[in-house]
């Protein structure tokens, strides 16, 4: 019999397990849809590029989707089973609560495991993947914001105004530009009837550079506080505008460093972190991360617990809407999550305790149904 019903389980909790994670996936990207279809009308960016920061997303998604997808598919799983009566026939052979649910907690304990190791290096990976292309797409779509007649200011201390830009070759026609370097408060305006737009990059280096080549035009050299002004013709010059501020090499964030590093981060403490050159928000953001990567996994099992009670609370008691009352329950935790781990980032209380606190006043509920269930034992 007990063989008979893991055939079951396979059939009706797997299928549902594996199809419900691909759509919390998709469902989430959606939200990221808008920002891609943007990269996507540069025409820099290929088909293949876009599909690869996608999978990057997706993989970031995975651990916020697993959870839901096994609450959801236990609870299904469980209706169907009652719906069937074989919860009945399980417990005239004898079977107990806890052998019913056996099969649902090892298919947790394997998407735990999975989501512990996926968010230790896997995750991280794909976070640090997603960031290098997103720099490549910005510094591509740098390019693009350079328009006729506009003011052009994204890069910073450097102001350019083109009369006249040719979409397809990118060469320009009477070109102002003010560039100013704090360092030594000194400003330059060039000037040129022509020019054009040299933009180079390496994908393998990860390195970019950026120039202007100008023709038949002046530059005017004057410091902040002096006299002196130097004045410059030419026939052709060639204006390096940046060669390493569109670098693809991200910079370090929590969601980018593996199990090892966060941890290193985090015990080396505050001071060290600022001495490293990263702001107090990004160590607090750290310790969420550290202990929400631990608490991803638990959730799993617990909301696999959580599942196999209300879908058969459910079945047992008519009145009661089992994916009705499982999304109130959603709610209510990360309610309550969210809001201690605002009071953890305000220093109000300690991380640790804002993510763990509602996992376990979600246990405790968890063993409230259990042991409610109107089952003979």
């Amino acid at each position: 019999m007990l063989k008979l019903y893991r055939v079951y389980l396979a059939a009706h909790y797997v299928v549902p397990l594996v199809t419900s994670t691909l759509f919390f996936v998709i469902f989430l990207l959606t939200f990221e849809l808008f920002r891609i279809m943007q990269l996507m009308s540069s025409s820099d960016v290929s088909f293949n590029f876009i599909l690869s920061m996608i999978l990057d997303i997706g993989v970031t998604l995975i651990p916020m989707a697993l959870p839901l997808s096994v609450f959801f598919s236990t609870i299904f799983c469980i209706n169907k089973l009652s719906g069937d009566s074989e919860y009945i026939a399980l417990r005239s052979f004898g079977l107990k609560k806890l052998q019913i649910m056996g099969p649902f907690l090892i298919v947790g304990f394997i998407m735990a495991a999975n989501i512990y190791f996926l968010t230790q290096q896997l995750v991280p990976n794909a976070h640090s993947n997603l960031r290098r292309k997103i720099n490549i797409i910005s510094s591509a779509s740098l390019i693009q914001g350079i328009k006729s007649g506009q003011f052009f200011t994204t890069i910073p201390n450097v102001t350019m105004f083109p009369e006249k830009v040719d979409e397809t070759t990118k060469e320009l026609t009477n070109v102002f530009l003010q560039i100013y370097t704090p360092a030594n408060k000194e400003e330059k305006v060039i000037h040129a009837k022509s020019g054009k737009i040299l933009h180079e990059k390496d994908e393998q280096t990860g390195f970019e550079t950026f120039k202007l080549y100008l023709k038949n035009g002046n530059i005017t050299n004057s410091i902040k506080g002096k006299n002196d002004v130097q004045k410059i013709l030419f026939e052709e010059y060639t204006l390096p505008i940046s060669s390493q501020k569109f670098s693809y090499t991200p910079s370090t964030k929590e969601i980018m460093m593996n199990g090892r590093q966060l941890k290193n981060f985090i015990d080396a403490g505050l001071d060290s972190a600022i001495k490293k050159g990263f702001k107090k928000k990004v160590y607090v953001n750290a310790k969420y991360e550290y202990w929400n990567r631990l608490n991803q996994p638990l959730m799993v099992l617990i909301f696999t617990f959580l599942g196999f009670c209300l879908g058969v609370k459910a079945t047992r008691s008519r009145g009661q809407n089992s994916s009705g009352k499982a999304i109130l329950v959603l709610i209510g935790y990360y309610a309550i999550f969210f809001g201690l781990v605002g009071m953890a980032k305000s220093e109000k209380i300690p991380m640790y305790l804002a993510v763990i606190l509602p996992s376990i006043l979600l246990i405790i509920y968890c063993i409230k149904l259990y042991r409610k269930m109107d089952w003979q034992s």
